[in-house]
């Protein structure tokens, strides 16, 4: 029979690693889910719409994009163009995870900056740098990978994704921390069983943390507003588009990934719902040459599909 002491080793120890896990999980894991969830997200994007995001998110280390007329005299290149501080710098955008940057890959960034006689040259890639790589990318090429591009393009993504992508993280880490907090008191009951009922003196000796409250961060519930008229700004009729393309058959649920791509998450691969999109869609100007991004569902044969309903 446990004794009041060792209730009270019990108590302490499961709080104590109960509190550590869970600032643990939400601390540090839940970013890295965050990062993760939207790293699937950006493989899945078209490069172009993926080396935009990286322009933007540039600018916070003072680099401008070139204007439309130097692009449009310039014509096709391998490379982006960009400006700092009145300079010429180049950018390459490597968009799959599983990429590396190489010691190559640097050179030939480096012949590209002499080529073009820029200044200097970045690569951007949601994969890794060797480190052979970075110790060659000193002074004319920077080297922009996975932990660092993230904090860069996080915050150009539309509002909707960044929600969607923090309600992911979130529902995994209390799912972890409630299994973590089982785990603590399971830890908690085996370790007071096995004291022994003589060690009176020593179990009393722990000073029991004070318990308390652990912050659970509240379910935010949406509920859908009812319509009295029709749509008028440019986000409600964005709203509108979701709401009524996720009621279509074959859809699990939509949202706009991008200011200008609408991403469809199809519930059946074989299902074709773009009539009933368009027709949605096609009701607002503003919205009618959206790009249609339909992701079929995991472990799908059919690869995702990007069209338009209406071009300028």
């Amino acid at each position: 029979m446990l004794t009041a002491s060792s209730l009270l080793l019990a108590l302490g120890l499961t709080i104590v690693v109960g509190v550590a896990a869970t600032a643990w999980f939400w601390l540090v894991q839940r970013p890295r889910a965050e990062r993760d969830e939207g790293f699937k997200l950006l493989s899945a994007m078209r490069w172009r719409e993926f080396s935009r995001l990286v322009v933007d998110g540039l600018r916070s280390r003072g680099f401008e994009p070139e204007t439309a007329e130097d692009a449009a005299e310039r014509g096709q290149d391998s490379v982006l163009h960009l400006k700092r501080d009145g300079h010429e710098w180049l950018l390459t955008c490597k968009q799959g995870t599983n990429y590396r940057i190489t010691p190559a890959v640097v050179g030939d960034m480096t012949d590209a900056v002499r080529f073009h006689g820029a200044i200097g040259g970045v690569i951007a890639t949601l994969g890794t740098a060797d480190s052979e790589a970075r110790r060659l990318a000193t002074g004319r090429v920077e080297l922009i990978d996975g932990d660092a591009l993230w904090p860069l393009i996080s915050p150009q993504l539309a509002p909707g994704v960044r929600e969607e992508l923090w309600t992911r993280s979130r529902q995994t880490s209390m799912r972890q921390s409630g299994l973590a907090w089982a785990g603590a008191l399971t830890l908690g009951l085996l370790v007071a069983a096995i004291v022994p009922k003589g060690s009176e003196e020593a179990t009393a000796s722990v000073t029991t943390p004070t318990r308390a409250p652990i912050g659970q961060p509240a379910t935010s519930v949406h509920a859908t507003p009812a319509i009295d008229a029709a749509p008028v700004s440019e986000d409600e009729q964005r709203d509108e588009v979701i709401r009524m393309v996720s009621t279509l058959p074959g859809i699990e649920r939509a949202m706009w990934s991008t200011r200008s791509t609408l991403m469809i998450y199809l519930a059946d691969e074989n299902a074709d719902p773009v009539k009933g999109i368009c027709t949605v869609v096609e009701k607002y100007d503003t919205l009618r040459t959206s790009r249609l991004h339909l992701q079929p569902p995991t472990g799908a044969t059919r690869p995702a599909r990007f069209l338009q309903c209406r071009t300028y």
